[in-house]
């Protein structure tokens, strides 16, 4: 009876999610919850979360007041009261497609994780780049909004209720490699060349996908799992017909649709193929595809996840700029070749990597051209 009637006096408090706080803020006042700094962050991360409990009403609006000095929401609960969580985490990936917003946005995240411009930058060179973990819902959603940015979509996705995709290649049309992918119940992708076959099986659980894996490795197998909620797609017009009205058509749905302007569609039919939009949920253009189709119109979406470029600059000076600049974006050295009047890079660099250079050498008023690599 005695513990009850403490109880019905005691409160506990509760974190609603991040608000406007980093991991700075949340450093001052870990000590005083009594928690150590990472146990401190994993609650706020995983908000609605109790951060203190058993307290009297006095020291329960002493920590509230705390707490929304830092920016954080939160409320007190009776200790009665039980809270129940979910479990579910997610994490959240990065697409960038738009480097106009990159300092900013490197600049907000690393505020908010206290990680290094240098560490981030490693991380979204990446495609997806996949920036934070073990997040509620609400959390990630909240996230999001706050670090959004035009061209940069963020992504949440929960590991354990995703489907997943397993992808191998087989160089050459290997048939050592291709016999054991058909044991593995993989199936050759469509509109695949004898030279970079590649094999996957898709709608995989986690736990299926990581079994493959495991199979794989053993073998050492080169097979790679994807989170299909990351899954994004390059529209390409690979060709369109010779009919006039047709292309007016199909002109018209590429101002209404995409926003590409009119005046530009002739030079585009021109060097076909051209990637229409970049990145894309494959669902939200169905509409669009179907459309275009139906006027005559060849266009493809292309998986961005297996992408690889190489680099061709118009210009054969700045050498030493642009040298430094692949160097910090590609994480290592490139070997420049003469090219006309410019310079050639085999530099086997993913989407992230490529686009990044481009708008980096334009800041400079250098156009760089990224040229799909084949698989080897």
């Amino acid at each position: 009876m005695h513990q009850e009637s403490y109880l019905q006096d005691c409160y506990q408090v509760r974190v609603l999610g991040v608000g406007n706080a980093d991991v700075l803020s949340i450093g001052r006042f870990h000590q005083r919850l009594g928690l150590s700094r990472q146990d401190c962050i994993r609650r706020i991360l995983t908000a609605p979360s109790i951060l203190q409990n058993r307290l009297d009403i006095h020291s329960a609006e002493a920590m509230v007041n705390v707490l929304k000095s830092a920016d954080l929401p939160c409320d007190l609960v009776p200790q009665s009261d039980q809270i129940i969580t979910s479990q579910e985490r997610y994490e959240i990936a990065v697409y960038i497609t738009d480097f106009t917003h990159i300092t900013p946005f490197i600049t907000d995240l690393a505020l908010f994780t206290g990680q290094s411009s240098e560490e981030l930058l490693r991380c979204l060179a990446k495609t997806p780049a996949i920036i934070l973990g073990n997040l509620s819902e609400s959390v990630a959603e909240e996230l999001i909004g706050r670090f959004s940015k035009p061209g940069i979509e963020l992504i949440r996705s929960c590991s354990e209720t995703a489907k997943y995709t397993v992808v191998a290649y087989a160089p050459g049309g290997d048939q050592t490699l291709t016999g054991y992918y058909r044991e593995f119940g993989l199936q050759r992708a469509a509109d695949q060349g004898e030279q970079a076959q590649c094999w996957q099986l898709t709608d995989l659980s986690l736990g299926k996908a990581h079994t493959l894996w495991q199979r794989a490795n053993e073998l050492h197998l080169p097979l790679v799992i994807h989170n299909q909620d990351y899954f994004r797609f390059d529209l390409l017009l690979r060709s369109v017909p010779e009919d006039r009205s047709a292309r007016q058509t199909i002109s018209r749905l590429l101002t209404e649709s995409l926003g590409i302007p009119e005046h530009l569609h002739q030079r585009l039919f021109e060097q076909l193929p051209m990637v229409l939009k970049r990145c894309i949920r494959i669902n939200d253009y169905d509409e669009l595809l179907t459309a275009l189709a139906a006027q005559g119109a060849v266009v493809t979406a292309e998986w961005v996840g297996g992408f690889r470029f190489d680099l061709l600059f118009d210009t054969g000076e700045q050498l030493v700029r642009l040298e430094k600049l692949c160097a910090a974006i590609m994480g290592r050295p490139l070997k420049f070749t003469e090219a006309g009047t410019g310079w050639s890079v085999k530099a086997d660099a993913n989407l992230h990597q490529g686009l990044w250079i481009q708008y980096e050498a334009a800041q400079s008023g250098i156009h760089c051209r990224l040229m799909r690599s084949e698989h080897e």
